[in-house]
């Protein structure tokens, strides 16, 4: 209490908060310390260890001071940051002064744009986890043949060899299909031509990560 009111040192430059208070006025004293102007003098630093900030505001802010003993002062500024009608104040993390926005006022540190990472995609399908444990997809015959005549229909388009059918169809359904079987070409769905073409992709993606 020596030094928080009745003392003036216009030329004093920083102060160091190290008691918290619950007044306003008495927070402003302590701070009007190093606030007074002086030949020479550009600035002021409060060391608020305290955290009288938080509760009072900022020192730029603007207070009504009641003339009636019976009110107590106003910092309405700091009141509508309490409601979250107005920025709340917070800490540079470069340099921890208190601000109410980015860029910093003191260092003028904002945050940078982050690149994006590159993401690995692994191509899949969506199936059944039953006690936290995938199950492989089931597949009736019928399924089985019709992917099986649109893989042939597929393979007559481009001139593959029937040996691509057979690869593509253990591909989907983790087995080959019956020796010697002939399929009786199907037109393809939309379905089955996008999972051809993502096998494409990833074929060359590997012989990419291969290269390199």
């Amino acid at each position: 209490m020596v030094l928080t009111e009745g003392f003036d040192c216009p030329d004093m430059g920083c102060i160091i908060l190290a008691r918290p208070t619950k007044q306003m006025g008495l927070y402003r004293q302590m701070i009007g310390r190093v606030l007074r102007p002086a030949d020479g003098k550009a600035d002021a630093i409060i060391l608020d260890h305290s955290g009288a900030w938080k509760r009072h505001g900022l020192p730029e802010d603007h207070v009504e001071w009641p003339l009636d003993v019976d009110r107590r002062a106003e910092n309405k500024t700091h009141d509508k940051r309490q409601r979250g009608e107005t920025p709340k104040l917070g800490k540079c993390p470069a340099c921890e002064v208190v601000i109410t926005s980015l860029p910093c006022i003191h260092c003028g540190w904002q945050p940078q744009p982050r690149r994006g990472r590159d993401v690995d995609f692994r191509d899949g399908e969506l199936g059944l986890v039953t006690s936290g444990r995938a199950r492989a997809p089931e597949y009736d015959p019928t399924t089985r043949a019709d992917w099986h005549g649109q893989l042939a229909a597929i393979a007559n388009e481009r001139g593959y060899k029937p040996g691509w059918v057979a690869h593509k169809y253990k591909e989907k359904f983790g087995s080959f299909p019956a020796w010697g079987s002939a399929p009786e070409p199907v037109e393809p769905t939309p379905e089955v031509r996008s999972w051809v073409r993502s096998r494409q992709i990833a074929y060359a993606k590997a012989l990419e990560r291969g290269g390199a």
